[in-house]
């Protein structure tokens, strides 16, 4: 009787041990597609505040000129609100950015290719920094100047 005790206990220590296994496995391969996620709603979200920039300077260039007269008064508005889209895309870019700080170890980077990584990171990002401070600064000229 007890050796039969003894192995249900075994077989449900096994199958406790197998589901731990199974749920961090399930959590590493979950962790990877958030992972790839964010770093797509990082891009797109770059890609978003180059578009506003862009956008924000052709729209006042533009509407600067007499055939856009007649919708001057709609160009403020139209500008305050690409502005906030500039100021929304910034903010994921700033938060998913944090994010990917936080998980790129989840590609095994290691060795001289982690140090070198890093230190290109840290110049990329640095000259970025320079860049969407300088943009939103223009941005914000440009709407309120």
């Amino acid at each position: 009787m007890s050796e039969i005790n003894s192995r249900a206990a075994l077989a449900a220590e096994g199958a406790g041990v197998a589901g731990r296994v199974r749920a961090v496995v399930g959590s590493v391969a979950m962790r990877e597609k958030l992972t790839i996620l964010n770093a797509f709603v990082h891009d797109v979200a770059t890609g978003t505040w180059i578009g506003t920039l862009v956008l924000l300077t052709i729209l006042h260039r533009e509407t600067g000129k007499p055939v856009w007269v007649l919708a001057a008064p709609l160009v403020p508005g139209l500008e305050r609100q690409f502005l906030a889209l500039t100021w929304t895309s910034l903010a994921v870019i700033v938060l998913t950015g944090v994010f990917r700080m936080l998980t790129w170890k989840i590609f095994g980077w290691t060795g001289d290719v982690e140090r070198d990584r890093i230190r290109l990171l840290k110049i990329k990002h640095a000259m970025l920094g320079i860049v969407f401070a300088a943009g939103t600064a223009w941005q914000v000229a440009l709407v309120y100047g």
